[in-house]
């Protein structure tokens, strides 16, 4: 009975509003519309618009018919939208709303990703343009759609049948464009020369400059990327940055990018790599960035590249071959931990101190389980759950151990050579007679005093914190005078916080082996700098792969699964794994002197020294 009170509340208002409604003029009512569409409320806009068809204007209002349809293109129903502007077209020719129908026409086109149908209608659009205030708006979007290539046969019917000069010219430019995609430099330059600058308008001017510099220096064509990223939702941040990391890049055209939106969610990238692998001039995809989307397209068996750039979840890189990650796995960086350690390093003692849950834990338990499989099991491993305020027991039972480890001595060895007969009460015995003391500076401490005794009985320390932990764990590290390497993880590089006089001095020589060789990555959470960085090393790693003639499916396919190693300036790529498309480089990283330093890239087998 409690959920039905709502629902009658909400009829018994609809009812009161629909009555206010019908007592209001047509322009009250059309401004009461214009309203909800500027709030964002395009469904209630579109019923009231068809309300004031119905009920004010026997279906005949062009604007309320432009309005209806412009409700339903922001709802994203592009086929209604597109049937109500053919209506408006066709009942009212000549209207002043005709240029606004088939802008409106070419945006649910550009939203199918019906491109050359939409530059089809931006043309039909730019010479009924009465306001000249909208002429820039038009040619963005004719730019943009020339940018995302147009199907050659549609170019050259709507050139046949225009009349109009300044079309003509956008259009023969268009056509020059889709010349150079395909490398057919001769095309290129007949077209070009067939243009006069005159009627070209300046939005076009410096793509027509590019394209006649382009067509003296460069025999072939660019390869075709589509890139999908999240531009909008609460991911946009991260799409925006990588985006400006790949414009920034583009300093030779071997390369042209289409970027697609994906709001961050696993249904609109499945959508676009669908779409993605139906258009041929497209070589290879780069992205998407969540995890949600790569478990949404990891199932597609599609024959296209996908060029992942975020860390590989576990097992994905095994479910489709055509799936390459360009960073390693956590659990790939935690085994390489295991290896560094053992393996390179040689350490037998080893210790571990890691959070007991979630993700951390599962990180700890493939660097355990790589100890396990190189013959080395940690003498003490020690588990916090909650933030590590006090790690005092774990901490204790790692000093204990090390203490354990300390060879031990001859009980006697500190008792002279005397034979002792008696020891009594009533005699004044001096215990110098029985017993050699140390010298004072010799002097050991025993158990009870450890705390004050420097071990260095374990070798390797191995602490994986969470974020925002350094804090915590970096000052009580001191206190048990552990004398040990610290192998961490990205988590310790907050160098404002680790170059503190309490944590610093005492993990010098620390290692961490992580993806990426940037410390401004991982200041403060930046994921912008983060997404900033890479971005710009793939794009040299693309153009690595292009300059080997790889401009086609096929070809880039086998190129990266036969590539040789790219080392750059903040990560390497090198791909391995049952179907040879997961990286496996991780980079090793150094902590010294208030500063993190790159010491080499590891494999696993051999460490590569950076060369200084």
């Amino acid at each position: 009975m409690i959920k039905l009170v709502p629902l009658f509340i909400f009829l018994f208002q609809s009812t009161i509003i629909a009555v206010e409604t019908d007592q209001k003029s047509y322009y009250q009512k059309f401004n009461q519309a214009v309203e909800y569409y500027k709030e964002g409320r395009y469904q209630l806009a579109e019923s009231v618009f068809k309300n004031i068809l119905k009920n004010d204007r026997d279906y005949r209002d062009p604007a309320s018919q432009l309005l209806i349809a412009k409700s339903q293109n922001q709802q994203g129903l592009w086929g209604e939208a597109r049937r109500t502007c053919k209506a408006i077209l066709a009942n009212y020719p000549g209207s002043p709303y005709e240029f606004d129908t088939y802008l409106l026409l070419g945006d649910c086109a550009l939203n199918e990703g019906k491109v050359s149908q939409a530059f089809k209608n931006y043309i039909i659009a730019r010479p009924l343009i009465k306001d000249l205030s909208f002429i820039n708006e038009i040619d963005q979007r004719l730019y943009n759609c020339i940018a995302l290539g147009l199907k050659e046969e549609n170019i050259e019917g709507i050139l046949f049948r225009e009349r109009n000069i300044f079309n003509r010219t956008i259009i023969n430019l268009a056509r020059a464009y889709q010349a150079w995609i395909k490398g057919d430099n001769y095309a290129v330059e007949f077209i070009l020369n067939d243009i006069d600058t005159y009627y070209l308008p300046g939005k076009f001017s410096k793509l027509y400059g590019n394209l006649l510099k382009l067509e003296k220096e460069y025999v072939n064509g660019p390869t075709t990327i589509g890139v999908i990223i999240p531009l909008s939702g609460n991911k946009k941040d991260m799409g925006s940055s990588y985006l400006l990391g790949l414009s920034e890049s583009l300093e030779v055209p071997l390369i042209r990018f289409i970027i697609y939106d994906s709001a961050g969610l696993g249904i609109n990238s499945l959508k676009i790599v669908k779409d993605i692998n139906k258009n041929n001039l497209i070589s290879a995809i780069l992205g998407p960035l969540t995890n949600e989307e790569i478990y949404t397209i990891a199932g597609t068996n599609l024959n296209i590249p996908i060029l992942v750039p975020n860390n590989a979840p576990v097992g994905i890189s095994d479910l489709n071959e055509n799936i390459f990650f360009l960073s390693p796995s956590f659990k790939t960086m935690a085994e390489r931990t295991a290896q560094m350690i053992i393996k390179e390093l040689g350490y037998k003692t080893i210790a571990v101190l890691s959070p007991g849950d979630g993700h951390n834990k599962l990180i700890t338990d493939y660097f355990l389980n790589e100890c396990h499989q190189l013959g080395i099991d940690p003498i003490a491993i020690e588990w916090y759950i909650d933030k590590p305020i006090n790690l005092s027991r774990q901490l204790k039972n790692i000093r204990k151990k090390a203490w354990e480890l300390i060879p031990k001595e001859d009980e006697s060895s500190d008792f002279v050579n005397l034979e002792i007969d008696s020891l009594d009460a009533l005699f004044d015995v001096d215990v110098k007679d029985f017993f050699a003391l140390p010298k004072e500076e010799d002097e050991k401490m025993d158990k009870k005093d450890s705390s004050k005794v420097e071990l260095a009985t374990i070798q390797a320390l191995y602490i994986p914190i969470r974020p925002n932990e350094l804090t915590y764990v970096g000052t009580q590290l001191p206190f048990y005078n552990l004398k040990t390497s610290i192998f961490g993880n990205k988590n310790w590089l907050d160098m404002k916080l680790l170059n503190q006089e309490v944590i610093g001095p005492h993990v010098q020589g620390m290692h961490i082996i992580t993806d990426v060789n940037s410390v401004e990555d991982f200041n403060d959470g930046d994921v912008f700098i983060h997404y900033y960085n890479i971005s710009k090393e793939h794009v040299k790693y693309l153009e690595q792969i292009i300059k080997k003639g790889s401009n086609n499916r096929k070809h880039f396919l086998k190129t990266l699964k036969i590539n040789k190693e790219y080392y750059g300036e903040k990560l390497s790529i090198g791909f391995s794994g049952k179907n040879k498309n997961e990286n496996i480089l991780a980079q090793v990283l150094q902590y010294s002197n208030k500063n993190i330093k790159n010491v080499g890239m590891y494999d696993g087998v051999i460490f590569k020294y950076k060369i200084k």
